[in-house]
């Protein structure tokens, strides 16, 4: 097990967007490998130590948290473009009280700055039970050739939502 985060330099820009600057740049060289985040960031941050690093950490005890909040996301950076194969989610609410904010997350690949591909399927559906085990999911993005990943949870409800992750990790196609 090697950490795929060495350091971490977190900024928030005048949009209210969090980034977080990874130094790690290996690139990854054969399908099944781990593709490492050169760059994470996410809409917005709970707090200070909620931060889109967090969600790269290799730690399951600690997860990236939005502020409430519609429409957020959640963008993982490679340091060149890849072939995607899988991307693998930690839901940040083990719990089953709050399992379910993560129910409709879209998982895209990031084609460019503009285009993205969805993956399959199209979004997470949360199923019932507790644990990391329980609440970490698969999603097959086919091999789409991209920079990144975006996670986007769009909510209709009047509040809004949050996006929590406790791990998220990319692997080569």
């Amino acid at each position: 097990y090697q950490r795929r985060v060495r350091e971490a330099v977190v900024s928030t820009q005048s949009t209210g967007d969090q980034v977080a600057d990874l130094k790690e740049t290996k690139t990854a060289g054969r399908s099944g490998e781990l593709i490492p985040a050169v760059r994470v960031e996410q809409k917005s941050t709970s707090r200070a130590d909620c931060s889109a690093d967090k969600a790269v950490d290799g730690n399951v005890h600690t997860q990236s948290h939005t502020a409430i909040g519609r429409n957020l996301w959640f963008r993982y950076h490679f340091a060149s473009a890849e072939r995607v194969g899988t991307v693998k989610i930690v839901n940040g609410k083990i719990d089953a009280v709050y399992y379910a904010r993560l129910n409709g997350v879209r998982v895209v690949v990031m084609v460019n700055n503009v285009h993205r591909v969805p993956c399959q399927p199209n979004s997470v559906a949360v199923r019932e039970g507790t644990g990391i085990q329980a609440q970490t999911y698969i999603v097959n993005c086919g091999g789409v050739r991209g920079v990144g990943v975006e996670l986007n949870l769009d909510t209709t409800t009047a509040l809004g939502a949050y996006l929590e992750l406790r791990e998220i990790e990319v692997y080569a196609a």
